[in-house]
């Protein structure tokens, strides 16, 4: 044990000897004087004993001990003082590796973002060359991969129906129990549905692919499902499983049948489609106003129920689509990029990084680009960094006359147009329409007019 801590044990044995005394004293026959000189001398030795633990042993300038140690205290001296030194660099080298720490953790996530974005790929002795090295996939492939992208969303759609019925038919739940492993059950029987059309020779898909990817794509999954919770207008997020289930379950008993719910459950494969609020905006909060100010109590009601149930109809086909979309990523290549409107907000970025933008035509191109149904989260975080930073996305690379339909491709050159002539009416017209022509070429449109 160290001294002070030897010293002050020593002096509590010796106060508790002197309290001792003093009781023995008290029970002696003695003179009156006596009991008092031996009180007094015990209250002083208590005293003195307690004045004496609050001294420290060493690390005291003058200290009668350190004097009677004399040169045997040095040693004694500079141990304290290289603990304390030693505790300092401890408490300065904790602080350091938790700032060290915290960088590394936003230098993880920041790499877990950026291996989410499209890999670069080497187009400077064009895209021939690139298919040649096995940079990009063959027309052929692409086409065929493609036309599987399209059987996906066939698929998807023909289990969104599926699953409707069943949650009509109360079969994920028994005597008012959500029975989990049922939905475990079908999301794996999603995943490998899809899995199936890219790989149909494979006899267990699932058990095929690593641990990483299933990791990656569970957690896609995860960060597409919060980004449609948090536009709801409900805290949907805050719900447990149970009540979440019962939140979508009651949608879609008021809806009755598929036919009038089909609308909310189909993803659209058009090339533009606004399925996020612009800047976050939420329709019930902006119109809850104009409701109670135009509309009677009921009315408004019904209004705001059949929109929490639209909500929920979407909810549900967002995750099945979810699913199926990241199975369609692993098993069938750069399915992310093979749609239209992913294209649309290529070009977009294109055409605003190639003219001159101004604040509201940036603040547009934004919110154009924040309405897109994109197939995941992390492909518009690409297209706002290439924004920002005045970076080509590429869009060369993906090859959109091989994998849109021709009525997707006019889709996406009449609205890009429609954004040149709002936001740059006036400009240099020889370099708007070899604009044109740069997209239609892209594009892959022939003999096309826009009327």
């Amino acid at each position: 044990m160290n001294g002070d801590r030897g010293k002050n044990v020593i002096c509590l044995i010796a106060m508790a000897v002197v309290v001792l005394l003093a009781i023995l004293m008290q029970q002696t026959e003695a003179e009156s004087w006596v009991h008092y000189v031996a009180y007094a001398l015990s209250i002083t030795a208590f005293v003195s004993l307690s004045f004496l633990m609050r001294k420290h042993l060493s690390d005291r300038p003058g200290s009668q001990v350190l004097s009677q140690l004399g040169e045997q205290a040095d040693p004694l001296l500079a141990w304290e003082q290289e603990l304390e030194q030693q505790k300092e660099a401890m408490g300065l080298l904790a602080r350091q590796l938790d700032q060290r720490h915290a960088r590394l953790s936003q230098k993880l996530i920041a790499y877990h973002e950026w291996s989410e974005f499209p890999p670069p790929v080497d187009l400077e002795d064009g895209l021939q060359a690139a298919i040649t090295r096995g940079d990009l996939p063959t027309a052929e492939s692409l086409s065929e991969l493609a036309e599987k992208d399209r059987q996906t969303i066939e698929l998807l759609e023909q289990e969104a129906k599926r699953v409707f019925e069943n949650i009509l038919q109360n079969k994920y739940s028994i005597e008012g129990e959500l029975q989990i492993q049922l939905l475990r059950n079908e999301a794996l029987g999603i995943a490998e549905a899809v899995a199936r059309l890219y790989q149909p020779e494979a006899k267990f898909p699932l058990m095929e692919t690593s641990a990483e990817q299933i990791m990656f794509a569970a957690s896609r999954v995860c960060l597409q499902t919060l980004v449609v919770m948090d536009e709801l207008p409900l805290n949907v997020k805050q719900m447990n499983i149970q009540n979440l289930y019962g939140y979508v379950s009651k949608a879609v008993k008021a809806y009755g049948v598929y036919k009038k719910a089909k609308p909310m459950l189909d993803y659209a494969s058009g090339a533009v489609y606004a399925g996020r609020f612009a800047l976050g905006a939420n329709p019930v909060a902006t119109g809850a106003m104009w409701l109670l100010q135009n509309v009677g109590k009921k009315a408004a009601s019904n209004i705001a129920g059949k929109y929490f149930n639209e909500q929920a109809m979407g909810l549900l086909s967002n995750v099945i689509h979810a699913i199926g979309f990241e199975a369609a990523q692993i098993y069938g290549g750069d399915f992310r990029h093979r749609d239209a409107n992913w294209i649309y907000g290529v070009e977009l970025v294109e055409t605003v990084n190639h003219f001159q933008f101004d604040r509201d035509s940036l603040i547009a191109a934004l919110e154009e680009l924040g309405t897109l149904k994109l197939r995941s989260e992390y492909d518009r975080v690409f297209l706002y960094r290439c924004v920002a930073v005045s970076k080509s996305p590429d869009a060369r690379r993906y090859r959109a006359s091989a994998i849109l339909s021709q009525e997707q491709k006019q889709a996406i050159y009449l609205r890009i147009g429609e954004y040149l002539k709002t936001h740059y009416d006036g400009f240099d017209a020889e370099r708007v329409e070899a604009w044109r022509a740069r997209l239609q070429k892209h594009l892959g449109l022939k003999e096309f007019r826009t009327s």
